[in-house]
């Protein structure tokens, strides 16, 4: 009976290991904003760029290290994009070969730039608002998102609200970074999977106590 309850354990730990592997990738390609790389400063790329697209009159997107934006480093390259790159902007990017009716992990991190004066931006994913992002100034704001896809190409938008009028500047603030996209993780399976391993020990010690009061 033990040796049962043990090859019950072993199937269960199997389990719990390969439910790691249903964590998706990232479909949000560049979304640390590693490439490129300016040295450790800032630079401008043409929209479109890995992905992302922009309204800039320029057709500008910004790209630059943290610290230019007075915020700490939040990824390895110490990457992010700033949404007002000369303008109030709207930078958006489209992921395809989406499920439909499937849900998805979104996530992002939000950081203001205190030069900038005040800074929203509003968040959208398939034309459904998520959240108004303002203030996290020189500091990042995690965001995280459980969202349906409704086709099987959605786009993600980051808009600038117009705060001209409130002493916001059109060319600086709105930092955004470590944009991700992903199947969630079979979480329910790793829970499901702790929950045999903690029955399998149960099981084995009345196992074990029932030996014992039969001596």
């Amino acid at each position: 009976m033990i040796k049962a309850y043990f090859r019950g354990l072993i199937a269960a730990g199997a389990v719990l290991a390969a439910s790691s592997a249903f964590a998706g990738a990232n479909l949000i390609q560049d979304g640390d904003f590693s490439s490129p790389n300016f040295s450790g400063s800032w630079g401008f790329v043409t929209s479109p760029f890995m992905g992302w697209t922009t309204n800039d009159p320029g057709g500008d997107i910004e790209i630059g290290n943290g610290s230019v934006y007075g915020l700490p480093c939040d990824n390895a390259g110490c990457r992010n994009q700033e949404i007002n790159a000369n303008a109030f902007n709207t930078v958006s990017y489209t992921v395809t070969g989406l499920t439909v009716g499937k849900a998805y992990d979104l996530s992002w991190d939000y950081g203001g730039r205190a030069s900038g004066g005040p800074d929203f931006l509003n968040v959208s994913f398939g034309g459904n608002l998520l959240v108004q992002d303002s203030g996290s100034v020189g500091h990042w704001t995690d965001n995280a998102f459980s969202v349906v896809a409704t086709a099987s190409s959605e786009t993600l938008t980051f808009a600038s609200v117009d705060t001209s009028g409130s002493g916001g500047i059109p060319s600086y603030g709105n930092e955004i970074t470590n944009v991700n996209l992903a199947v969630p993780e079979a979480s329910t399976w790793a829970m499901m999977a702790l929950g045999f391993v903690g029955l399998g020990f149960a099981a084995v010690r009345r196992a074990r106590s029932t030996i014992a009061l039969s001596l």
